[in-house]
């Protein structure tokens, strides 16, 4: 089919005005995303992913199938125009040409893996595996004190001893600190885009979230403990004496992060605190149980392990409550942010808009 077009044409129409065409997204949303751009120098497709206007495979592909090579036409026509010197050309249209919706539809039937989650699925299945920890653990205590000695006994013990560091509950208990940094990181970026206030508030809990991973994974806490007591002479509940350590970065962590807390939305600030009381409850105060148990009694016992799995599955629960507050937040307070894994089989374009 042959039609014509006026030199006008050949203008390049910005990817929101696409975007606007293919109704994917509303004038509306266009121009606060050309706004939110104009104070963030960012890409307008990330900042309509950000938004959640539209989704950021659905910009990539649309661009790789629909901006890019109409754009391209685009340009050769023009470069045929300047060389005839003519108001007019004559363009062949393509009928391999993909239309913004059948672009879409194609987006949406190709083949891709998505991992997604959700705050209520993600506080079930880790409340589950702090479960299995804690009963894996008593058992594997328990086979040591009343049960014979059989091949793997102490290994089985070594692996899932929750008093015991270098094993699976300790790579349970680091990656979800870690997982918590992460999450906190996200927020983070997204706040500072969307220039709220307090943006580096999530930044900092963060950066302290990370420490925490490093150390659990390093437990650096427990080698303060010998040190402390000869410095000090602790005994008794002070026994293990980093808990001194401990409490004065717990009034730290109050003081430098308590208003910015207080400023969250009360279901966040309602999670926060409870899973910040769960966790200290189990960082300091059962440790000062079981640094007094030991003390006057021993730490070769089933009475031990009780008190020390009280104490981890505290701090695990803590933990978890946290996450599940996290997620929540971006759930309520940041549609459109996707946590989770996207591979998909289309290209990326070459160049973005």
């Amino acid at each position: 089919m042959i039609r014509k077009i006026d030199g006008q044409s050949f203008q390049l129409k910005p990817l929101g005005t696409y975007l606007v065409e293919a109704e994917l997204i509303t004038s509306d949303e266009l121009d606060t995303a050309l706004k939110a751009q104009k104070l963030s120098g960012e890409q307008l497709g990330e900042i309509l992913a950000m938004h959640g206007f539209v989704k950021q495979q659905t910009i990539e592909y649309f661009m790789s199938n629909v901006v890019l090579p109409e754009r391209r036409k685009i340009q050769k026509n023009q470069s045929c125009s300047d060389n005839s010197k003519s108001d007019h050309i004559s363009v062949v249209e393509s009928t391999s040409s993909i239309k913004p919706e059948d672009a879409i539809a194609a987006l949406q039937s190709s083949h891709k893996l998505k991992v997604y989650l959700s705050a209520n699925k993600t506080l079930k299945f880790l409340l589950g595996v702090v479960l299995c920890l804690a009963l894996v653990s008593l058992f594997a205590n328990y086979n040591v004190y009343y049960l014979p000695d059989f091949p793997g006994r102490d290994t089985f013990r070594l692996l899932f001893d929750l008093d015991r560091e270098n094993n699976i509950p300790t790579i349970y208990s680091g990656g979800a600190l870690l997982f918590c940094s992460i999450l906190l990181e996200i927020i983070f970026q997204a706040q500072k885009l969307a220039k709220n206030k307090n943006f580096w508030s999530w930044r900092g809990l963060s950066i302290v979230f990370a420490g925490l991973f490093l150390d659990e994974l390093i437990g650096l806490h427990e080698r303060l403990t010998t040190p402390l007591r000869n410095t000090f002479n602790t005994s008794g509940f002070l026994y293990y004496a980093w808990v001194i350590v401990g409490a004065i970065f717990v009034l730290g962590f109050l003081l430098v992060f308590g208003r910015f807390i207080a400023t969250l939305p009360s279901k966040t600030r309602r999670l926060f605190f409870i899973a910040g009381t769960i966790y200290v409850a189990g960082a300091i105060a059962t440790e000062l149980v079981g640094g007094y148990y030991e003390y006057y009694y021993t730490a070769n016992n089933m009475v031990y392990v009780f008190i020390t799995t009280i104490e981890e599955v505290l701090e695990m629960l803590g933990i978890v409550i946290f996450i599940y507050a996290l997620l929540s937040y971006i759930n309520c307070n940041m549609k459109g942010i996707d946590i989770g894994v996207h591979i998909i089989d289309s290209r990326k374009p070459d160049q973005q808009t």
